[in-house]
């Protein structure tokens, strides 16, 4: 009897072995689907996975083709790669499955940043998990190249090889036919869940269908196709205007600290300040992860801009006219100057010797804790003779959200975080004890943050001091279905709260919409820039009465526009179709004819927000396609 390859046998168990990691996949893709939809995902869950276990066998079939016969180190190959394929796809799968996308650019960053991964606060119990899981792909690859190697002969084993490459084969035909299907008829059902397969690959044929003269409808237009390759900022000089006596100016921004969060029982000191000072009820981040948050707030810019000035390295004109009128530095985190990399953008003009990180061997509660001391101590021995500025990133509302005991106002909590294996599934049942960890870290943080108003208050110092209190963005807890933030623009995840003690202002509860775009013109204004905003910021002053028609927050690809009724999402870059579509302010479904309408009134603001992301680059185009 004719043998089979080992080769074509391991492909086949590995096809097995990877249509198990992407059921999950399926499980996402088809959980609200039905007829065509959910016929869609079963081809492209089979088709994908046999295409992954390909793209993981390759390297050991060039090396049998070189060497003309298959020996250990085809074994070899054929187990390393289909093991790291295997153990890819699967973190890939948590991490669609918890935050919306795949891995990416941003992943990416997180892991070869120093202090990336370390910021996701993993615990020894997370490294255990991670080696038992790899441990046992491993054991399963073994046995199949064992298996493999013993039923070439094996009559069975040919039923199963050779049908597979036919499977495949039309299960490739049916996704890419209904897909297609879905592109002419606009069909959101299919369109909006393909990508959960990783790389998925569309394929369209509206011109074709178009030609033949079938009746097509067609997507929203808006979309970005931004070169980043050149700045301009700010689009001309700004001319200052001098300040007899420069405000000093204290920032206070908590790592994933929403909007609720800030009430008399959990955040008692901030609560009592926000009743003193300026309290924006509707406040947005200007992004829904740090970097665009913070990148907004220096900058005044949506974070479609992060890529050129981190390039250029081009630091914000804020910090370069606090450096121009001698201010003292005070500027600090709990987490890493490197990650994200704001002692290249934000931080660029300063010294890397006056960029203060906590020990890095201590919780994150205990760096906060330090942090604040050392901050304090600034404060007392600094040149009153000078204005300073100080900036205090807080780190422990972070997840894994840290605390020490005498924080605890809420529970019962979460004992310990395992990130590896957590599923939205598997966080249903104690997200509840998930957020009361999130809780009292947002009270620790808040003893906190009252050390350092307590301080400025016995000094006097707030005769003559900016304060800003704030998140860089929010949090979810699967409200709206996903945990964490970075994944969409709901409002757990972008909503922050606001508050701003600015001398001589009386208390002000203030309800119109506004953004962390604001905090760079209103402390620019304050150090006397011109009051027209337009040629150094996408923001508006905090002070003034006049009201935004939208914010724009952003993530790593793309911004959200919100109205006062509507959100709406447009991608930096494209490739083929992303079916966003319009929701509702507090981000529920609309009908087709509600989102019609809406897109209908706002237009306007939307080729507006469009050809902001390009604005303040040199010779830029903008590009609505």
């Amino acid at each position: 009897m004719k043998k089979i390859s080992p080769l074509k046998l391991f492909l086949g168990l590995t096809t097995l072995h990877m249509l198990a990691t992407c059921w999950g996949f399926f499980s996402i893709g088809a959980q609200t689907t039905s007829g065509a939809a959910f016929w869609f995902h079963v081809c492209a869950w089979l088709f994908y996975s046999f295409a992954y276990a390909v793209v993981t066998l390759i390297p050991a079939w060039l090396q049998s083709l070189l060497a003309r016969t298959i020996n250990r180190y085809t074994a070899l190959l054929a187990l390393t790669f289909s093991v790291i394929g295997i153990l890819l796809v699967r973190s890939d799968l948590m991490i669609y499955d918890l935050y919306n996308f795949h891995f990416n650019g941003f992943i990416w960053n997180l892991v070869t940043t120093k202090g990336g991964l370390a910021s996701l606060g993993t615990s020894d119990e997370t490294y255990v998990a991670i080696g038992v899981s790899v441990a046992i792909v491993i054991l399963i690859q073994l046995f199949a190249w064992w298996l493999s190697t013993r039923m070439q002969s094996f009559k069975p084993a040919l039923l199963l090889t050779r049908p597979l490459y036919l499977i495949v084969l039309l299960a490739f035909v049916a996704q890419a036919v209904l897909y297609g299907i879905s592109d002419v008829k606009n069909n959101g059902a299919i369109l909006d869940s393909a990508t959960v397969y990783p790389f998925y690959k569309r394929i369209t044929f509206r011109s074709w269908a178009e030609k033949m003269g079938v009746q097509t409808v067609r997507h929203s237009s808006n979309h970005l196709n931004v070169d980043t390759s050149r700045i301009q900022y700010p689009l001309s000089p700004v001319t200052f205007s001098a300040v007899q006596q420069p405000p000093n100016i204290v920032i206070l921004v908590a790592e994933s600290l929403r909007w609720d969060r800030l009430t008399p029982e959990i955040m008692p000191h901030v609560w009592q300040f926000a009743q003193q000072g300026l309290y924006f009820k509707n406040h947005y981040s200007s992004g829904n992860g740090t970097r665009e948050g913070l990148f907004g707030m220096f900058y005044g810019l949506y974070g479609s801009y992060w890529s050129s000035f981190l390039h250029a390295q081009q630091p914000p004109l804020l910090m370069q006219r606090v450096q121009a009128l001698n201010y003292q530095l005070d500027l600090r985190t709990s987490a890493l100057f490197s990650y994200p990399e704001f002692n290249k953008t934000l931080f660029a003009s300063v010294p890397l010797a006056q960029l203060h990180e906590a020990e890095e061997k201590l919780t994150p509660w205990q760096r906060d804790q330090q942090n604040a001391s050392e901050q304090i101590a600034f404060l007392r021995a600094r040149d009153k003779q000078r204005p300073f500025m100080s900036f205090f990133f807080f780190e422990s509302t972070h997840a894994r959200y840290d605390f020490p005991e005498q924080a605890v106002i809420a529970s019962p909590y979460l004992k310990d975080v395992n990130y590896w294996g957590m599923s939205r599934e598997s966080l249903k049942p104690k997200i509840g004890e998930f957020k009361n960890r999130y809780t009292n870290a947002a009270h620790w943080v808040d003893q906190q943050m009252g050390r350092v108003l307590d301080e400025l208050r016995a000094q006097g110092a707030l005769d003559n001091t900016i304060v800003i209190i704030t998140g860089d963005h929010g949090e979810e807890f699967l409200e709206k279905g996903f945990w964490g933030h970075n994944s969409s623009f709901v409002e757990e995840q972008t909503h922050t709260p606001m508050v701003v003690w600015m001398p001589q202002h009386a208390h002000a509860e203030i309800e119109r919409m506004t953004s962390h775009l604001d905090i760079s013109p209103t402390l620019l204004q304050a150090l006397g820039a011109p009051e027209d905003s337009s040629s150094y910021s996408l923001g508006l002053s905090l002070l003034t009465k006049q009201s935004r028609p939208f914010v724009v927050v952003s993530d790593w690809h793309s911004i959200g526009v919100q109205t006062t009724d509507m959100k709406y999402r447009i991608p930096y870059l494209h490739h083929g179709v992303d079916h966003f579509v319009p929701t509702g302010p507090h981000d529920e479904s609309l009908s087709a004819s509600a989102q019609d309408s809406l897109m209908a009134k706002y237009q306007p603001l939307l080729l507006q927000a469009i050809q902001n992301c390009s604005r303040f680059l040199a010779l830029h185009k903008d590009k609505a396609s």
